[in-house]
């Protein structure tokens, strides 16, 4: 029993100078305040279990190791109670006078010559010390047992976990000394084998609450691991300019880590957001601009006091997220640090996203604009040029040349073709600004079919053209011009893609409640891959770059045929032409 007795004290000293050692560790890695107190309140409770053999010796080294003993006990109860000041402040006035307190007792404790046996028996002087030894460590133990357990109420789930964790390890700490009072005080070895294994079980638990492996931090997350990650999303995706984005991400950055303030600064120097503090003491605080390019390897999260640094890659220089740590921010390490690394390049994603979309919409803004003024202005002169050009076909401005005059079918089919360009031009401004409204009215879907091939009949010269139609009437609402420019456009497409003297068909049907308008024709056809590209803004084909168009006419007559909640739709293989469906829905009755 003797030598198991002596294993388990031998596995109680190392584990807690194992304790000890790795808070040290901490205290060189961060030379804190916080870590400081950690390592020294560890070490001095680890110091008290490896002397504690060296106190039944007697003789001087027995009353040196007893005074010895009693220091220790009462530096790692400050040392502790300062650990926990460093979350939750006790205000300069209790500060001052626990110290005081804690100096004084550990002074009149050695006075006291207080016995090293605890079968000694003691007078009433060294007993009411004792008691008020005891009491004054306990109380430093049991206050940020309480405290940290009220603090973590209401934070986020890492901090909650972690505050928790530190009450359960002053807890564990408390319990060990109980324990190993009782040890020391009991005669039974079974009762001190069980208090042993008691005090051995609690040290990995200590680990854990002051130094949380990765593994557990991870766990502790795992509740808002989703709706992070949502929030994420919703933050890169949906944020209309830098400003809201940065807003939004220090609220995320300050949940990560913790604190009392955070704000972003962005390459130039300027503050985008602050949280937790105004705009101007952000400033005032990148004044030096010492948060600018000072990281260690460019992109680490860093630490400097109570400030964590977050470098931004920003696409036009070096930013940064800065986060004024709190009192209540518990102690993290790289795994906490390695999560905001990949947060800042997630926001700097999302930055320069807001900045490209932004110049994006800028251009698309000057292009419509272009688009705008250029086929408003241009639409005059050539309605002057085609009139002209009518009147001269028509002999109204007298006799004109034989060779003029076999050209001049030719020059009115091209002003048609440009007339044609600028309508589509105007209507995809107009839905592009939003102003394009539809006049539904019922009307005869194939009248209009036929009006439409009339207005573009000159455009399809060159071309056979066949027409199916039905014999009566097919009826729908709709925009009786919009409509037509969806056909003419279909029609003009059909002849520009189609080698000249081939075959153009038309077939107006209605196929159930729908009425449909499929133009076919012999043309160099679309590959399966390409087909997509047809219907965007300004989309060619890569084999029709030769023809002449804008690019806008499927796009804008898409569009067309949604909003009269239709579609269009093209079936098509290389070398075998195309045919494009125009579907609208018929009138009820």
């Amino acid at each position: 029993m003797t030598e198991l007795l002596l294993a388990f004290q031998l596995a109680i000293e190392l584990g807690f100078a194992t304790l000890a050692i790795r808070a040290a560790v901490s205290w060189l890695r961060q030379p804190d305040p916080r870590h400081r107190y950690l390592a020294l309140g560890v070490g001095a409770i680890a110091a008290l279990i490896l002397i504690s053999p060296a106190i039944y010796g007697g003789g001087f080294s027995g009353r040196l190791a007893t005074d010895a003993a009693v220091v220790l006990f009462l530096a790692s109860g400050y040392a502790l109670l300062m650990f926990r000041d460093s979350f939750v402040p006790l205000g300069r006035g209790p500060k001052a006078w626990i110290t005081a307190g804690f100096a004084a007792l550990a002074i009149l404790a050695v006075a006291a010559r207080l016995p090293a046996d605890p079968a000694t028996a003691t007078t009433p002087a060294q007993s009411a010390v004792l008691v008020v030894l005891f009491c004054a460590w306990a109380a430093s133990m049991l206050e940020p047992v309480v405290r940290f357990w009220l603090a973590s109420s209401g934070r986020p789930a890492v901090e909650r976990a972690r505050l928790r964790s530190l009450s359960a390890g002053y807890m564990g700490l408390l319990a060990v000394v109980v324990a190993g009072t009782l040890a020391g005080a009991s005669t039974s070895p079974p009762v001190t084998l069980v208090i042993d294994l008691f005090a051995l079980a609690v040290v990995p638990s200590l680990y854990v609450a002051f130094f949380p492996p990765t593994w557990l931090r991870r766990i502790w997350g795992q509740p808002e691991e989703d709706h992070f990650r949502h929030a994420l999303h919703d933050l890169l995706m949906y944020s209309p300019d830098r400003v809201t984005l940065a807003q939004r991400a220090l609220g995320w950055s300050a949940r990560l880590l913790g604190g009392d303030a955070a704000f972003v600064i962005d390459s130039d120097g300027t503050v985008l957001a602050a949280r937790g503090m105004s705009i101007l003491d952000a400033r005032e605080m990148t004044g030096t601009n010492r948060f600018i390019g000072a990281t260690r390897d460019g992109q680490a999260p860093w630490r400097e006091g109570p400030i964590v640094f977050l470098p931004l890659d920003l696409h036009s220089g070096r930013g940064a997220i800065v986060i004024i740590s709190g009192r209540l921010t518990p102690l993290f390490g790289d795994e906490e640090m390695s999560r905001l690394r990949q947060y800042a390049s997630s926001i700097s994603a999302g930055l320069d996203r807001v900045t490209l979309n932004t110049r994006i919409h800028a251009l698309e803004q000057a292009k419509s604009e272009f688009l705008n003024v250029a086929s408003h202005e241009l639409r005059g002169p050539m309605t002057v040029i085609k009139g002209y050009l009518t009147m001269l076909e028509a002999g109204s401005l007298g006799d004109v040349a034989p060779k003029a005059q076999s050209v001049l079918p030719l020059l009115i089919s091209k002003a048609d073709e440009v007339n044609w360009m600028l309508e589509q031009m105007i209507e995809a401004s107009r839905l592009e600004e939003g102003k394009l409204a539809l006049k539904l009215r019922r009307q005869d879907v194939v009248e209009l079919a036929d009006y439409a091939i009339e207005g573009v009949r000159m455009l399809l010269a060159g071309h056979e053209i066949s027409v199916e139609k039905p014999r009566r009437h097919i009826e729908a609402e709709v925009d009786a011009d919009r409509f037509q420019i969806v056909v003419r456009n279909l029609l003009s497409n059909a002849a520009k893609y189609s080698p000249s003297g081939t075959r153009i068909e038309v077939a107006i049907k209605q196929s159930g409640d729908e009425a449909t308008i499929a133009v076919t024709d012999q043309g160099v056809g679309i590959s399966a891959q390409d087909q997509p590209n047809l219907f965007t803004r300004f989309g060619r084909i890569a084999n029709t770059q030769h023809v002449q168009g804008t690019g806008l006419g499927l796009w804008l007559s898409r569009e067309i045929a949604r909003m009269h909640n239709g579609d269009l739709t093209v079936d098509s293989e290389v070398g075998r032409g195309s045919t494009f469906v125009f579907k609208v829905p018929v009138s009820a009755g």
